[in-house]
């Protein structure tokens, strides 16, 4: 069922206990056995097997191994099922077991046959219906003479061992094979001929031909056939670099890069790094271990060095001054680019006829991941004017904004590094405050990951992180009356991210420039000169 290698999803145990409680796998009889040690488990969730028990597992690689608790059975079915609080269990429809897609839900009474597959996979879902983590199920098929067609779980094709072969369907021996089989990262099979057995004074050929008289001499052929692991230093990749962080291999591309076909080099094989993917490598000191790998991008020009036209502004619109019936609206640029740093600020925009100011309204300074068509400071007063008398309405300036870039990663996090100037403004409704955001977004606008900052107090100039929400909006974007695309909806966390929307804003309402004649100063959605200085930006994988 499953051709790749020793490839899971390493997730944090606390999570799945969060999501899941505790997993049980046993059978319907007095033999039935946890998955955990009994201080981990508390009787909110319980799975039971029929007619299965458990013969080992993998707590490490997320792996249980399961086998008849008497004679061979053609299905396993769900005998009971108690999930705690608000996840949920389901069946994965495909051998993904980083991004797995939903089956049906693990209810009791579900039946899964055992006739053309060793195995199956649980997806636990948290709070959030993110998946939390991705746990196999795998049982050993019955033998054939001769055949290599037994596939274990975690290592794409079986590898041979004596063990494996003997005709021993209860004993530790089998249970042993199946957990070592876990820990490979080939991703090719041996077919073994040491399967058959032969008198207890005789001896059987090894894969590679050489003969053996003893159990413990064939399981050293099994292991010498294991191709070595790669050694982390020897890790790098084309255009990228590698750095590994604890137990992540973190590989960073050039923005633009294709991050579902990374080939690591020396491994001769790509893979879609976007999603984090578990191979095993072995560390300096010469320890085989399993690392979570995945892929991301950084954005150009968020370091704040210079402009970059990755980012759109309203600012180069504020500098341009536009006469409209006799109406001279003007305002100065409002992003400004210093000593490594950018600073975006609020400001008026003024209408003035025959050199008399008559009209205020406040707009804020904007730099953000997109295009902006606004060309001149009528276009920031009135936003659609028809060259007529300006009006001296709200002006929703967000409707020239086009939000967002190409991508494809799944951070989990972003840095910012920066300070911010506060000038208080009279509004109740939209009192000044600052705003950072980043989204994820998917096709038909679905929105899978938000994180967002904001300040209505001065702030100096300090390193902030905050983490990105998959399948949830906690600050509050999506109905915050802030400036996001149109049509943006919350997804479920699991869709494909197409773009990036992020924006930085010295004034978080004042896209909506509004104002007028003297005396609706009150009317205004920013405070007049309030700042936000940009340092550096940084996501996080």
């Amino acid at each position: 069922m499953f051709t790749r290698t020793t490839k899971f999803l390493r997730w944090n145990m606390a999570a799945f206990f969060a999501c899941a409680a505790c997993l049980w796998v046993g059978c319907s009889e007095s033999s039935e056995k946890p998955l955990f040690p009994e201080d981990e488990i508390s009787e909110e969730m319980e799975l039971k097997l029929s007619g299965w028990k458990v013969d080992s597992l993998d707590t490490d690689a997320k792996v249980v191994y399961v086998k008849p608790a008497k004679g061979w059975l053609d299905s396993l079915v769900i005998d009971s099922l108690a999930l705690p609080g608000s996840s949920s269990l389901y069946l994965a429809a495909d051998d993904d077991l980083v991004d797995p897609a939903l089956g049906e839900k693990l209810v009791p009474g579900t039946v899964i046959s055992t006739k053309d597959t060793n195995q199956f996979s649980i997806v636990a879902l948290d709070s959030y219906n993110r998946i939390a983590g991705v746990w196999l199920v795998v049982w050993k098929l019955p033998e054939t003479p001769k055949s290599s067609d037994s596939k274990v779980a975690s290592s794409g094709d079986a590898k041979s061992s004596s063990s494996e072969t003997a005709d021993s369907a209860g004993s530790s021996e089998t249970g042993s094979s199946l957990d070592s089989s876990a820990g490979t990262s080939s991703g090719s099979s041996s077919d073994s001929s040491s399967g058959e057995s032969g008198t207890s004074g005789g001896s059987s050929e090894s894969a590679g031909g050489e003969s053996s008289s003893s159990e413990e001499n064939d399981s050293s052929s099994s292991e010498a056939a294991q191709p070595q692991a790669v050694k982390l230093p020897d890790l790098n990749v084309d255009g990228g670099t590698v750095t590994v962080e604890g137990s992540k291999v973190y590989v960073e591309m050039p923005y633009g890069s294709d991050l579902s076909s990374i080939q690591l080099i020396p491994l001769d094989t790509t893979n879609n790094l976007i999603r984090p993917v578990e191979m095993e490598f072995e560390d300096a000191d010469g320890n085989v271990g399993t690392y979570s790998v995945v892929a991301g991008v950084q954005l150009p020009g968020s370091d704040f060095s210079a402009r970059n036209d990755f980012w759109a502004t309203t600012s180069d619109a504020m500098a341009t001054k536009k006469s409209s019936a006799a109406i001279t609206v003007s305002s100065s640029a409002n992003l400004e680019f210093n000593g490594g740093m950018a600073t975006i600020t609020t400001r008026e925009v003024e209408g003035s006829f025959l050199f008399i100011d008559g009209s205020w309204k406040m707009a804020g300074g904007f730099y953000f991941s997109g295009e902006y068509t606004g060309q001149t400071a009528l276009d920031i007063y009135e936003q659609g004017s028809d060259g007529g008398t300006p009006s001296t309405g709200d002006s929703y300036i967000a409707k020239d904004m086009t939000f967002g870039k190409p991508f494809t990663a799944r951070p989990t996090a972003f840095e910012i590094k920066y300070s911010y100037n506060h000038v208080a403004n009279s509004s109740a409704n939209y009192p000044q405050k600052s705003l950072v955001y980043v989204m994820l977004v998917g096709e038909n606008g679905k929105v899978v990951a938000t994180g967002a900052l904001s300040d209505n107090a001065n702030a100096g100039m300090a390193e902030r992180t905050v983490q990105l929400s998959y399948g949830a909006d906690p600050f509050g974007l999506l109905s915050g009356g802030y400036a996001i695309a149109d049509g943006l909806t919350l997804g479920t966390g699991d869709e494909d991210v197409i773009s990036i929307h992020v924006m930085f804003a010295s004034s978080a309402y004042a896209h909506v420039v509004a104002g007028g004649t003297a005396g609706n100063s009150g009317k205004y959605r920013g405070g007049e000169n309030s700042s936000l200085t940009l340092d550096d930006f940084k996501l996080i994988y």
